[in-house]
């Protein structure tokens, strides 16, 4: 196997060591012993997702590098201060099976690293989507209905994700069970919050005030999400959606109703995760 330095992704002018130096020498031993590193699958500007095995038991796992410079909320955990990106995915897995399980996690001199399973024959829904197209409605009732439920249970257990998006899911192509990813932007469930995750998704209120209502901008995400999924496409400019009408013609009039309550433009009036969840 190849061996992958994991630090070598990202530089900094100072070494930035949140908790003491003694854990962080542990940690990089910890993880030596632990865990391989295979090649880089991605990188943007909030981390480096790894490909690597676990040594005890040979399995295949994903190696998430969260650099400190990116980090701008550290919670309590186990007596040890994490980013709220690792603290949130391993209390959401605990809500919810369709959340991808943590592992465990190490923290370097200037990042943290998160290991996660590796769920085998998966695509994300960006990608299934651009290569299918538009989906049947029952094949994206499905999708969205799971979808729907890890967000009520995430929530229930006090967990907003925040960033909910085709890009965020994972599915397998031939069950079409998904699986929620990338935590970077959850936090708490609270009335109201300012604004995080992607602006694409984001509620248009969320541009006027700056603010939103947690459950009404879980519903426009989760609107916009089924929309991509029976239209192959999503277009949200000048704070409006842009709805492809001439797709529409193919979608019920139940599901075309729907998406005039989901983007309703008074958030009071859109349906909450109940309402969605038993709607069909």
């Amino acid at each position: 196997m190849s061996q992958h330095s994991i630090e070598s992704g990202y530089t900094s002018d100072e070494e930035i060591t949140f908790n003491n130096s003694q854990i962080v020498e542990a940690d990089a031993k910890r993880f030596a012993k632990s865990f391989s590193i295979e090649e880089e699958i991605i990188k943007s500007a909030n981390g480096i997702v790894y490909s690597g095995f676990d040594m005890s038991t040979g399995e295949a796992v994903i190696v998430k590098q969260i650099p400190k410079t990116c980090i701008s909320e550290y919670i309590l955990m186990d007596g040890r201060q994490v980013p709220s990106e690792i603290y949130y995915q391993f209390k959401a897995t605990e809500a919810s099976e369709a959340v991808v399980q943590p592992i465990d996690f190490f923290e370097r001199k200037s990042s943290f690293v998160l290991v996660m399973e590796k769920i085998d024959e998966v695509t994300d829904l960006y990608e299934f989507v651009h290569e299918h197209g538009a989906l049947s409605e029952e094949a994206s009732l499905f999708i969205f209905k799971q979808v729907v439920e890890a967000v009520q249970e995430m929530e229930a257990a006090g967990i907003s994700h925040r960033d909910i998006k085709d890009e965020n899911i994972l599915i397998n192509p031939e069950t079409l069970q998904i699986f929620i990813i990338d935590f970077g932007c959850a936090s708490e469930v609270s009335q109201t919050s300012t604004p995080r995750g992607t602006p694409d998704y984001w509620a248009p209120e969320i541009f006027s005030t700056g603010s939103c209502s947690t459950e009404s901008a879980d519903c426009w995400a989760l609107g916009a999400l089924l929309y991509i999924l029976l239209t192959g496409s999503w277009k949200f400019e000048n704070n409006t959606v842009m709805r492809n009408f001439i797709e529409e013609e193919y979608i019920s009039e139940e599901l075309r109703s729907l998406f005039d309550l989901v983007f309703h433009p008074v958030p009071s009036m859109r349906p909450n995760l109940s309402v969605l969840s038993k709607r069909f």
